[in-house]
């Protein structure tokens, strides 16, 4: 279970502040006016700094506490009362729960815009390092066709996946593969010897 932030308490203990305080509203406003959209501020603020789960504990007070805002009134009805309590928590729940879904998407667009920004800043990168080694003289050792990067010498290989960050393999060219079936001609015992 993991612990809550002293950011999370902050705003759970505001929750539970504002519940009881527009209860308060709605008691004093008697049940002639109606009150009960006071009771979203709680839920909204459940919604955007908890979970799902704190967004239907929180509607679910909210109807209990309209409905013991509201017990005992005189109504045409004894559902009414009941009625109206359960109006209170399905809108404070729908409405916590938007809210809830609205501040998940938002926090996934920010962490995709994020990791979009690192890519890009690696692909500048990059791109920085190939413009500037095409721009750059390379010098090859004719001898060995090792590639000189700064003071250090490294094979073409080395050169290509180090500096370029290419992946490579190994085949053999069609001359290569001319002059190796040409050499083992010549070798005496040779399947490949015309002699035999």
């Amino acid at each position: 279970m993991s612990t809550l932030t002293s950011r999370q308490v902050q705003m759970a203990g505001l929750s539970v502040g504002s519940l009881l305080a527009m209860a308060y509203v709605d008691y004093a406003t008697g049940f002639e006016v109606v009150f009960s959209a006071a009771y979203l501020l709680p839920v909204v603020l459940c919604a955007w700094h908890f979970g799902r789960g704190a967004v239907w504990a929180m509607a679910l007070a909210s109807g209990a506490a309209g409905w013991l805002v509201d017990w005992g009134h005189p109504y045409s009805h004894p559902l009414i009362e009941i009625g109206n309590a359960f109006m209170c928590f399905v809108v404070t729940l729908v409405v916590g729960l938007v809210l809830h879904a609205l501040r998940h998407t938002l926090r996934e667009r920010q962490q995709t815009n994020e990791r979009l920004q690192a890519a890009l800043e690696r692909v500048q990168q990059s791109t920085a390092e190939i413009l500037r080694l095409q721009n750059g003289l390379q010098v090859i050792c004719s001898w060995t066709n090792r590639v000189k990067v700064g003071e250090q010498w490294m094979s073409a290989e080395e050169f290509l996946t180090t500096q370029l960050h290419l992946k490579i393999s190994h085949g053999i060219s069609p001359e290569a593969s001319d002059t190796w079936l040409a050499a083992r001609r010549k070798l005496p015992g040779s399947e490949l010897d015309p002699g035999l």
